[in-house]
Parts: structure tokens; C-alpha cells; sequence
């Protein structure tokens, strides 16, 4: 009879449900916190581990269901009940593609390295072994949804962004590549050209040197927003605006955003402003 350690079996299993929770979330397009997807992830190892001491198909499909909701809700607390539903189709499916993927491992490591990672009837090092691969599998599972998320058909929404009482119109083009996040606020981050902040920002915001020199109220609102451009990472200022709202089929609605000014003349593709698709998907499906 073979040894399972249920401490091993917690870490795969845990590693397992984050990459899932990870990658659904990015095939929804659902802007989910870190901490939420990592607690998500904990209750379903734990869940693995009920399931293993228990050995009833009832409870295991019970505790499956009622994590996938959890996570559903938990870690989509900003998204709609069509975002939330997308989120755990999405990771029913990669729950099961990883699933499929750890069988195959497994019998793979049993009939081929059996005798090297297993001595007696103790199975630790082989359990070891195969959560390094499911770690190295983020790489091939980030490339897959790149090339899924590839030829998405990009659209244009009117916004208004309100910054100190001035106010300012223009179209943004909807980014699917946008993935930056405000590191205080995890507020994704829509980013506007330096001409279109010259309308309603006062110059030395835009030009900011030292954060001390302005007013105390102002300065709570100024940002650090590190962007990843041509391979390399850019420190952007950013703010928090007093409110940004889109006007789309002929209502409008409030985004929550953090606003980037990019001051070094990126291509906008003939806009001024790029919209993150994560803040403005509730509105535009």
C-alpha cells in the first residue's frame, strides 16, 4: 500500500486550483485580487483533502460545486452575475483541462520514473516532482490564452473624466492587452496622452518632480503606475480622478480606473486615451 502525505497532496491540489482561478479569471476578462484568488485556492486544497479522507462521490461533487461558486462570487466581487457565471464556466473547464493534464503526469511518472522517485511504497518525491511541473505549466497556460485573447475585435466607448472640478470628453479605444493595475487601489488604469491631460490637469501634476510640493488634498490622489512597454517597465504618474463615466447606447455609466498620463507619445492607434476592457465590460456586453 502506497503513502500518501496529505501535506504534499494539499500543495498540488493548491497549485493546481491557482493557476485555474489565475487563467479564468483572465479568459472572463475579470479584474480579480490576488488575495482572493490565493484564499480561493487554499479552501479548494483543503477541500481536495476532505474529499480524499471522506471517499464519498456525493460529497466530493457537493464540496466541488460550492467551491466553484465561492470562487465565483469571492473573487468576481465587482463583476455581474453574467461575469461571475463566464468566470466559473471558465474555470469548471481549465479545473478539468489541469485535471487531465495531472493524470496523464502521474501515469507518466509511474510507468517511467517509478523507481527513481519512489522508494518503497512512499510516493513524497514523485509528488514533489510533479508540483514543479504543474508550477512550470503557467508558462504554456499564459501562452494558450494569449493566443485565445489574440484577434479580439477592439471597439471605442466616449468617456469623461472629471479631475479637481474640470472635466474633459474624448473616445478611448477598449484595450485587451491593458492589464495594469493601480498597486494601492488595484484599480486598473486607463492611460491618456499628455495633450488630452494639458485640457483639464494643471502642468505641474503633469510634469511632477516632487510629490511635497503639492497640495495635501492633491497630493493623496497622485499615483506611481509601473506600465511594462517595448520589454521594458515605465513609472507613469497617475491619479485618481474625481470620476470617470462612459457613455455608451446612449446611457452612462461610472467606472472606477486609475488615470496613467503617458508623456513619452505611445501609439493610441489615432485615440487619446486607452481603456482598460476589465473597467468597461459591464457596459459594452
Amino acid at each position: 500500500m502506497k503513502t500518501l502525505y496529505i501535506d504534499i497532496y494539499f500543495l498540488i491540489n493548491f497549485t493546481v486550483d491557482l493557476i485555474s482561478l489565475h487563467f479564468a479569471a483572465m479568459l472572463s476578462h475579470t479584474r480579480a485580487e490576488n488575495k482572493r484568488l490565493i484564499i480561493s485556492a487554499l479552501l479548494g486544497g483543503v477541500c481536495s483533502c476532505v474529499c480524499v479522507l471522506i471517499d464519498l462521490p456525493f460529497v466530493t461533487l457537493l464540496l466541488f460545486i460550492s467551491t466553484v461558486v465561492f470562487a465565483s462570487v469571492f473573487c468576481c466581487k465587482e463583476t455581474s452575475a453574467k461575469g461571475r457565471t463566464v468566470f466559473g464556466i471558465s474555470l469548471i473547464i481549465l479545473l478539468s483541462l489541469v485535471g487531465g493534464i495531472v493524470s496523464f503526469v502521474w501515469n507518466l511518472l509511474d510507468d517511467a520514473f517509478s523507481d527513481f522517485l519512489i522508494e518503497g511504497d512512499v510516493v513524497n518525491r514523485k509528488m514533489l516532482f510533479f508540483a514543479l511541473i504543474a508550477l512550470l505549466s503557467i508558462g504554456v497556460f499564459k501562452m494558450l490564452i494569449t493566443v485565445m485573447n489574440t484577434g479580439k475585435i477592439e471597439t471605442r466607448v466616449e468617456i469623461e473624466i472629471s479631475f479637481l472640478g474640470n472635466a474633459c470628453h474624448t473616445e478611448a479605444l477598449i484595450d485587451t492587452g491593458n492589464l495594469a493595475i493601480d498597486p494601492l487601489s488595484m484599480n486598473p488604469v486607463l492611460i491618456i496622452k499628455r495633450d488630452l491631460a494639458r485640457k483639464f490637469i494643471p502642468e505641474d501634476i503633469i510634469d511632477l518632480r516632487d510629490v511635497d510640493s503639492l497640495d495635501k488634498r492633491i497630493k493623496k490622489r497622485i499615483r506611481l503606475i509601473p506600465l511594462t512597454k517595448g520589454g521594458e517597465t515605465h513609472v507613469y504618474i497617475g491619479f485618481l480622478p474625481d470620476n470617470v463615466k462612459l457613455h455608451q447606447g446612449g446611457k452612462i455609466y461610472s467606472t472606477n480606473v486609475t488615470v496613467a498620463i503617458d508623456k513619452e507619445g505611445g501609439d493610441f492607434g489615432g485615440f487619446f486615451a486607452l481603456m482598460p476592457y476589465s473597467a468597461v465590460k459591464n457596459a459594452i456586453n
